[in-house]
């Protein structure tokens, strides 16, 4: 709930938003407003299209839009515009999504600021995003804040319905900037390999983001290394559409699909005549990737000819199509991944040692699903809405108790591995919760085996774990509201409330708590 200070300051800021001559002059007054009341230190306006999935400022106060990299579907506020949903961020100085978005991001480290971005809404269509960075020792919290930013963005909605968007030679210069010209590129792919896709809070996860944000904004070639399924390829993306050269193509090839012999043609092309079957000249994918990224996947599987042949890419920036006698240059970051031990390749004489310490400028390393079991939660929860959807299914969540099992599960396969199981929930799941009956047998046994206890449970342990997981249940079921749970388990309000407080289920009932 808003304190009367507050409401006062939402009060004079729906003012000013309407007094200024044009949006961007009355955005500019509000927000110094927000700036003097509740330290919105700085704050832009981003304008969507959807149909042609670009991003643009409209207006902008403490700040510019050269200050930024407008993405559709990309960091914070490209994310907001595309999903309809609000973001918060406390640091802003420790996520790389938010830094992603910015175009100095090292400017920015100056300050302690978080960040909170929600979409502005026209006839239940997200037309754009309003993104404010607060300073982050004010003694307001991030839900207070968060309500105030919704009803402002309401009220940018009117004004957005009322007139269009303020001309460039309309906003001043001294805390506003034109709208950013329209990036080109093919973004219908881009907003899948965000980081927000990434999906992970562990510290392993952090780590990877760092390190993709570190890369990105270099030329430096990067080898990923990882087991299979735990997402070599949306790293390999996440690079790429964080670079310079995100306008540009990103073409990947894996060197396990493919003889020896049809690899070389498809990496490097070939002319008419060049073998049995080449009819034609054919671009290979480095031609195909020029000015963009290459992602070369299973790069421990190459024969040692082609080793060679890659080496000479990497060291002069040159290559010659099979068959033909022009050296063509490859202006092509070079991104490449492997499941294997690149060090006992070497040493077993399996890949060479020259073309590993050119592939090992920057190494990513991703960390197996057993290793991030945290993250088993948000990524069964992402799955979960994905298959709904895809597969036309009423399906809203997963039962506790399977849960459970999930996040016991040792993963083998990793990411891949779980996305499988969830889809298979999803399509055998009749009703709207995912039950343990819905999992693959084998993680069934495998779960029900580990979760064998040393010892019987007394029958007021066994009564204790079944209350709670129906707890758990009912208020995932009413989204946290204290008395409809209580209904549902026809039980008063006042017994769920002191039950709530025995297993510390208060995180629960945190987003929506029933009248007291």
């Amino acid at each position: 709930m808003l304190l009367p200070e507050q409401l006062a300051a939402l009060a004079d800021v729906g003012h000013e938003l309407t007094s200024g001559a044009t949006l961007a002059e009355g955005f500019q007054r509000a927000m110094r407003m927000l700036d003097e009341r509740l330290g919105a230190r700085r704050s832009a306006l981003f304008i969507a299209d959807e149909t042609q999935r670009t991003l643009t400022i409209e207006a902008a106060y403490g700040t510019s839009a050269h200050d930024f990299r407008p993405r559709y579907g990309l960091g914070v506020a490209g994310r907001v515009a595309e999903v309809g949903r609000p973001i918060v961020v406390p640091g802003v100085r420790q996520e790389p999504m938010a830094l992603s978005e910015l175009a100095d991001p090292a400017g920015w480290h100056k300050e302690h600021l978080s960040l909170i971005s929600v979409p502005v809404s026209i006839r239940g269509r997200c037309a754009g995003a309003l993104s404010v960075y607060f300073v982050s020792d004010r003694t307001a919290g991030f839900a207070t804040r968060l309500n105030l930013l919704q009803v402002v963005a309401s009220f940018i909605a009117q004004g957005l319905r009322g007139a269009p968007p303020a001309a460039a030679e309309d906003m001043d210069t001294e805390g506003t900037s034109p709208a950013l010209p329209e990036r080109g590129g093919d973004f219908s792919e881009r907003g899948a390999f965000e980081y927000a896709n990434l999906i992970g809070t562990s510290a392993a996860m952090r780590q990877v983001y760092e390190e993709i944000g570190q890369v990105a904004r270099t030329t430096a070639t990067a080898l990923i290394l990882g087991e299979s399924g735990t997402g070599k390829e949306l790293v390999a993306q996440a690079i790429h559409a964080n670079s310079d050269r995100t306008r540009k193509p990103f073409v990947k090839i894996n060197g396990a699909a493919f003889p020896e012999a049809l690899f070389e043609s498809e990496l490097f092309g070939h002319e008419r005549g060049a073998f049995t079957g080449a009819v034609s000249r054919k671009k290979g994918r480095l031609d195909l990737a020029q000015g963009g990224t290459l992602f070369l996947d299973e790069i421990g599987d190459l024969p040692l000819s082609t080793q060679v042949k890659l080496l000479r890419v990497l060291q002069f920036r040159e290559f010659e199509r099979l068959g033909g006698t022009e050296t063509l240059r490859a202006d092509v970051r070079l991104v490449a991944a492997t499941n294997k031990n690149m060090e006992q390749a070497v040493a077993a004489g399996t890949f060479r040692e020259d073309l590993y310490y050119r592939l090992n400028v920057f190494t990513i390393t991703l960390p197996p699903l057993r290793d991030r079991r945290t993250d088993v939660p948000a990524l069964v929860e992402y799955f979960l809405e994905k298959y709904s959807g895809e597969h036309r299914r009423k399906v809203r969540r997963v039962a506790s108790g399977t849960l459970d099992v999930l996040c016991r599960y040792g993963w083998p396969g990793n990411v891949r591995e779980l996305e499988n199981a969830v889809e298979r929930a999803v399509v055998a799941c009749e009703g709207s919760v995912v039950e343990e009956r819905h999992l693959p047998k084998t993680i069934r046994s495998v779960a029900l085996a580990s979760a064998t206890p040393d010892r019987k449970l007394s029958l007021a342990e066994a009564v204790e774990q079944l209350e709670r997981r129906m707890i758990e249940d009912a208020l995932r079921e009413s989204e946290g509201n204290l008395a409809r749970a209580a209904r549902a388990l026809g039980a008063t309000e006042r017994i769920l409330r002191y039950k709530v407080d025995k297993y510390k289920l208060a995180s629960l009932r945190s987003r929506a708590p029933g009248p007291r």
